[in-house]
């Protein structure tokens, strides 16, 4: 399996492949007219993925020709977190990612999938998109399926197991679901390159680095549901995953002159963390026409360890530090809604949420030097952070003509965040947030989308206790003063399909931010998360899924994903305009695959790269790409009857991350201030090649 959560990020131009679009509508034949795309959605049946070997739900989602998986946004509260996908027409009441829970769902479970615009449901309204995942009524009979992967993915040369186990069954008139994925041990070792010169580009030091990683995870799950009426119906989400986390560090540095002057090596034991979510709804139809959803959500979440860095320098000088770290974190959720569609093609939803969240985190550093030991804990290191929250919200979807829906919703929050501890603070906040939105299906092929709305970005409570890097060198101060981001955000789509699989999607987007987060100077002498005025973020995405038959690919398929963007907000440090920090200003992939039914294999091949990122500190610029693309290969064969076995080399081109640290004193007020600039190229991780062969199947 190769899940990548974040888009590498390469260097090259990618106005060329912006025109790619327009060729692949030429690929294939246009659209059939005995399969129009309905105005109102389309569904596409389990057979239509056969040919591609999908082993769970979320291979079949990722294959839904111009739509894009949303997991959700990582949010406290339930609406907030929604993604874009249904499970036979209802949200989970989890906020677990939609892609693990769909992960845990077999493919032989789907009769179907539906994709349509706009939400259609309370609680994924504001979606341009929504895909409807719908299963087969179950009989006593179980489903169980299995998935087993080996892989050698770092230079320390580790074989990484991986085993996820489902099964779907029945007990008495309750459907239950059980997952287990299990990866009882993950070796990872990247290695460093680095080196230190002056402004000039003198050599001041350089020398190797590596970073050795030692992982376990369990993720256990279960889902129930029952319906025992025509009128009620019960759902039941668990989720459990214990872990641990160890890491070891070891660097040598050499000055100019090639004479060793410094070591450091450090471990990091990981505690034995763990997170536990549990989550369930009731609803209740009270007629043909309305009815209520009361939902429930708890989770909690533990992490913590325990670290020691030592340094030696040249003449037996020694500095150690030991660091000690917990926190704990947990959210309660209450949440009702009630549906009415009152006729004239209106459905109303309103209700309101209320949510407890809390963070407790603990932060203590001492250090030994030949000549004291002391205690060198931050500010602010040692805190607790509580929120009350509550909402109350209303939508109405309503299908003005045949060709024309519409969605118009307002939500009231209002909070308050107590923290105490190192700092002391209690402050209100009341936000308004509107939403219109509206899908003109002009014909069977073409489809217009636009949405407007008012998004409350929700706070990091880790970001209001201090967080410090000696990996890095870096110490982040916590910000008890962070406001929550306020965007005003602006969408317009045009869908366009051709054939039974082409679609083009083409989305322009104009963010207008308001107090937007990032870092700030603290004090003038450190770094911390904070609010710089307001921004904006400007740009446009692609989607398109094409046939490859007309290159004489028979059964082929290319998707090409890209998204080119300009972000501005003013620097509070040089008071000048820059881009957004940690974001891409442009990135794209290519996804080829092929079916040889006649061989019983398929073959295929990712291809990707991503602008390089900027973080902007006080005293210090960062940037972060990577040398070449990213390029992964894959071949897979169903020749063992009842068995899928698939065989991948990823980052076949081998790129290394690059990272460039320019330091300036006392501060990047002004280019003249620069006095050192650190380049570190990284080998390992997701930069080196790696071989894996997965084994899917039912038992």
């Amino acid at each position: 399996m190769n899940n990548r959560l974040t888009w590498k990020r390469r260097q090259a131009p990618p106005h060329a492949c912006l025109l790619l679009p327009a060729a692949l509508m030429m690929l294939s034949p246009p659209a059939l007219a005995q399969d129009p795309a309905p105005a109102s959605g389309k569904s596409f049946a389990a057979e239509f993925f056969a040919a591609f070997n999908p082993v769970s739900a979320e291979d079949m989602v990722r294959r839904l020709p111009g739509f894009t998986l949303d997991s959700g946004d990582d949010r406290r509260g339930f609406a907030g977190a929604a993604g874009n996908v249904l499970i036979n027409g209802e949200r989970p009441s989890s906020k677990t990612p939609l892609a693990e829970l769909l992960s845990r769902i077999s493919a032989r479970d789907v009769l179907r999938i539906d994709i349509y615009a706009g939400g259609g449901d309370g609680d994924l309204s504001g979606q341009t998109m929504v895909a409807d995942v719908r299963l087969r009524p179950r009989d006593a009979g179980a489903t169980n399926t299995f998935v087993a992967q080996a892989s050698k993915m770092d230079p320390s040369g580790n074989i990484n197991p991986l085993l996820i186990l489902t099964s779907g069954f029945k007990v008495g008139d309750v459907n239950v679901n059980l997952a287990l994925q299990a990866q009882p041990s993950r070796r990872g070792r990247i290695e460093y390159d680095k080196d230190v010169k002056t402004a000039a580009g003198g050599l001041v030091s350089e020398g190797p680095e590596f970073l050795q990683g030692s992982y376990w995870e369990y993720r256990l799950s279960g889902r129930a549901s029952w319906k025992p009426s025509e009128t009620d119906s019960f759902n039941l989400n668990l989720n459990a995953t214990p872990s641990r986390d160890d890491r070891h560090t070891f660097s040598e540095t050499y000055n100019f002159s090639g004479l060793l002057t410094q070591i450091d090596d450090s471990k990091v034991t990981g505690d034995n963390g763990w997170t536990i979510e549990a989550g369930g709804d009731w609803e209740h139809r009270l007629s043909d026409h309305s009815s209520f959803k009361l939902i429930a959500l708890a989770s909690d979440k533990h992490t913590g360890s325990a670290e020691r860095y030592s340094t030696r320098f040249a003449g037996g000088a020694f500095r150690n530090t030991f660091i000690d770290r917990a926190a704990d974190n947990g959210e309660y959720v209450a949440r009702g809604v009630f549906s009415w569609k009152p006729g004239n093609g209106h459905a109303i939803d309103w209700g309101g949420e209320a949510a407890f969240n809390f963070l407790d985190s603990a932060l203590n550093i001492a250090v030994e030097t030949p000549l004291a030991a002391f205690d060198a804990t931050p500010p602010v290191a040692n805190t607790r952070v509580e929120e009350e929250r509550a909402e109350a919200f209303i939508t109405d979807f309503w299908q003005l003509t045949p060709d024309l829906k519409l969605e118009a919703g307002l939500t009231v929050e209002t909070s308050r965040i107590t923290q105490s501890g190192d700092a002391t603070q209690e402050r209100d906040f009341t936000y308004f947030k509107p939403r219109l939105g509206a899908t003109w299906s002009v014909d069977d092929t073409n489809q217009l989308r636009v949405l407007i709305e008012r998004d409350i970005a929700q706070l990091d409570f880790t970001e209001f206790a201090s967080a410090v890097s000696l990996f890095d060198g870096t110490s982040d101060r916590g910000n008890p003063n962070l406001e929550p981001e306020r965007t005003w955000r602006a969408t317009a789509e045009w869908e366009h399909r051709f054939g039974p699989k082409g679609v083009v999607v083409v989305s322009l987007f104009n963010d207008e931010v308001e107090a937007v987060q990032d870092q700030i100077p603290i004090a003038g002498i450190s770094d911390g998360p904070g609010n710089l005025g307001n921004g904006r973020r400007t740009g446009a995405r692609i989607d398109a899924t094409a046939p490859l038959d007309a290159l004489g690919l028979k059964g082929g398929e290319l998707r090409f994903k890209a998204v080119a963007q300009r972000t501005s907000v003013d620097d509070p440090v040089t008071g000048e305009s820059r881009r957004f920090s940690d974001e891409t200003d442009w990135n794209y992939s290519i996804d080829i695959r092929q079916p040889l039914p006649e061989l019983k294999l398929i073959w295929g091949g990712l291809y990707d790269r991503a602008d390089d990122v900027e973080l902007f500190r006080l005293k210090e610029l960062r940037k972060t790409g990577w040398d070449e693309a990213n390029l992964d290969l894959y071949v897979e064969t169903s020749a063992f009857t009842g068995y899928v076995v698939r065989f991948t080399v990823s980052d076949v081109l081998r790129p290394a991350e690059v990272r460039e640290r320019r330091f300036f004193a006392p501060d990047r007020s002004s280019d003249a201030n620069l006095s050192s600039v650190e380049t570190r190229e990284a080998i390992g991780g997701y930069g080196t090649r790696s071989y894996a062969i997965r084994v899917s199947g039912r038992f």
